[in-house]
This record gives structure tokens, C-alpha cells and sequence, in this order.
């Protein structure tokens, strides 16, 4: 029943954002747009985008190492499998199949591999911010900007408090174990047992955070992420005659990668549909982009990405044998997988 109003609230933004982003749009200027973009700029965008998702399979290996490290090799069609899903499930359900993937492939437990992804995910957003801090002490927004605004104060709220939640974690694990052990000796054996062991495998992914040769590693490789996405939107930017000076094209690169990838975080149909239109054109709009071509330049773009990260996925999935659907139904076949004691591995 969960599940269902879930999809039923992802659809409804879905339609939301879409609306949003088409009420204004003059097709037949859209046709043109896309008639005047040179499409050999493609090419440079989609080895860029490759590239980008190799190295957020190295990060994600570094940030795995104190736990279990895992050969990039079995890693990346883990990775891919789990991106992929997100444009095809209903319900974003491509990270816990990172997560089921990694416990029943390499044994890792669920919990530490769910904090593995806290830690990307807070990685990517510290990242996104400070590329968006240097565009804007370069190139300031222009007035009427309250909705890109609106969106910069958001994100850098959210981001912000996780960032303090995972310092708090590091800082006082102990503290944390303790808040978990008091309300676990209120839960029946079975239960309580099983969140403490949770709890405890949630700090043990965090691990690589307390190293700070790791943690330099980590950073550098999730600058490396996001240069490799802003240059695939550079390249797409190149593609169409926007009239736009170079600052103005390294800037409005920024913009899309930040807005886009900020956008999407809000619970959508399978692939991003509306919300990943809407926040392009959005950041476009920035540079006084007419809203056709900016649309035409999002569609494009938001193309080209969801058909190679869907077909690398469906190719991992082959790889893993799986079916391309089967991804969302590996929770209720997974064994219990133990945590070992905290003690044991610190």
C-alpha cells in the first residue's frame, strides 16, 4: 500500500514538473532548435559520460575498501545495474539495488553498503555546491532569479545538515550506538538485536571517512565525477546555436549540471521524466536561453543520457544474470547477512 502511494506521488510530480516545464513552449520553435543542432557534439558527451560513471565506480570502491574491497570489474555492473533501474522501475529503487546487489554478489553487509551510498550521495552534493559557489562568484544571477535561488538555498540546506549529521556520526559513534541500544531493549530480542547489528555496519561503511588519505582520495574523485558530467553538458551545449559568449557556455554547463542533478533528487516517474526538463531549463534560463531551445537542449541531453546508462545497465544486468525488471525483487531473496562485531574490525 506504501509502495503504491509512493509511485502514485512520484507520478503526480511527475505530471507537475512536466507541466511546468512544457506550458510555455512553442513546438514548432522546439522542431527547430533541434534542426539546427549539430549532432556530432554527441559523441564527446557520451565518452564523458562513460568515463564519469568508471570513475564513480573507482570512488565507490575506495569509500568500500575498509570494508570489503571489490574488483572494479564486478563493481561497476553493480553500479550500473542500480542507475539503470532508476529509468526503468517505478519507485527509484536502483539504490537498494546497489545495495541487495553488493550483499548477495560480494557479501558485504546491507548496511554498510547503504552507508557507502550516504557518503557518495553527500560527496555529490558538497561537490555540486562548490562548483555552483565558483560559477556564481564568476558569474552572478540575474534578477528575477528567485526560483534558482530558491533551489541553490534548498540544496545547500539539505546537504548542509547531512553533512553535520555524518560529521556528528564520526565524531560520536559511540553516542549514536548508545541512542540505538536504548531503544533496541525496547523492541522485542529478535528486533533490537538485529538494529544494533544494523547500526553498527552503518558506521563500519563510514569508515573510509575517518582516513584522511581516503577521504583526500574520495574528494578528488568526486571533483573528477562532476567535471566528467560538466563537460558532457558542455559538449551538449556546444551542439546548438544558443548565442551564448565561451564564459557564458563554461557557466550555463555548471548551472545544468548543478540544477539537473539537484532536480532529479525529487521523487519522479522511472528515467526523470518532467523534473529532469524542468530544472534544465530552469538553469538556462539564467542566460536569457529562449525557453524552445532550452527545451530542445534537454530533451537531447536527458536522451542521450538515459540511453546509455540504461543499455550499460541492461548489458551489467545480462552480465550479473538478471532480468532487466529483476533488479527491485532481490530484497526478499537475500540471506541475512550478519555484521561482524564493531569491535572486531576497528
Amino acid at each position: 500500500m506504501v509502495r503504491h502511494a509512493r509511485i502514485g506521488v512520484s507520478l503526480a510530480l511527475t505530471g507537475f514538473f512536466l507541466w511546468l516545464a512544457v506550458r510555455n513552449v512553442d513546438f514548432a520553435a522546439v522542431r527547430h532548435a533541434l534542426g539546427q543542432a549539430h549532432y556530432r557534439f554527441l559523441i564527446p558527451a557520451g565518452l564523458c559520460t562513460v568515463l564519469g560513471f568508471a570513475v564513480r565506480a573507482v570512488r565507490w570502491d575506495r569509500i568500500l575498501a575498509l570494508e570489503r574491497p571489490v574488483p572494479f570489474r564486478r563493481l561497476f555492473p553493480i553500479m550500473m545495474v542500480g542507475f539503470a533501474a532508476n529509468n526503468v522501475v517505478p519507485g527509484r529503487i536502483g539504490e537498494l539495488a546497489r545495495v541487495y546487489l553488493l550483499g548477495s554478489k560480494e557479501r558485504v553487509s546491507r548496511s554498510a553498503a547503504l552507508a557507502t551510498l550516504v557518503v557518495e550521495r553527500v560527496c555529490d552534493g558538497l561537490t555540486l555546491l562548490a562548483l555552483m559557489t565558483v560559477t556564481l562568484l564568476a558569474f552572478r544571477l540575474p534578477s528575477g532569479s528567485e526560483r534558482l535561488q530558491a533551489v541553490v538555498l534548498v540544496a545547500t540546506a539539505v546537504f548542509g545538515l547531512a553533512t553535520l549529521g555524518l560529521i556528528a556520526l564520526l565524531v560520536f559513534p559511540t553516542r549514536f550506538l548508545a541512542v540505538v541500544r536504548a531503544v533496541a531493549r525496547r523492541l522485542p530480542a529478535r528486533f533490537g538485536a538485529r538494529a544494533e547489528g544494523m547500526a553498527d555496519a552503518f558506521l563500519q561503511g563510514l569508515r573510509a571517512l575517518r582516513s584522511p588519505r581516503a577521504l583526500a582520495e574520495i574528494s578528488v574523485l568526486s571533483l573528477v565525477v562532476w567535471t566528467c558530467e560538466w563537460a558532457t553538458y558542455l559538449c551538449v551545449l556546444w551542439a546548438f546555436p544558443l548565442g551564448l559568449t565561451v564564459p557564458q557556455r563554461l557557466a550555463a554547463a555548471t548551472f545544468l549540471v548543478v540544477f539537473v542533478n539537484l532536480g532529479i533528487m525529487v521523487p519522479s516517474a522511472p528515467g526523470y521524466i518532467g523534473t529532469y526538463q524542468f530544472f534544465a531549463t530552469l538553469a538556462l534560463s539564467a542566460f536569457s536561453v529562449p525557453i524552445a531551445a532550452a527545451f530542445g537542449l534537454a530533451l537531447v541531453a536527458h536522451a542521450m543520457q538515459y540511453c546509455l546508462i540504461t543499455g550499460m545497465g541492461l548489458v551489467s544486468a545480462w552480465r550479473l544474470g538478471l532480468t532487466p525488471f529483476s533488479a527491485g525483487r532481490l530484497a526478499p531473496s537475500l540471506p541475512a547477512l550478519g555484521p561482524r562485531p564493531l569491535k572486531e574490525r576497528s
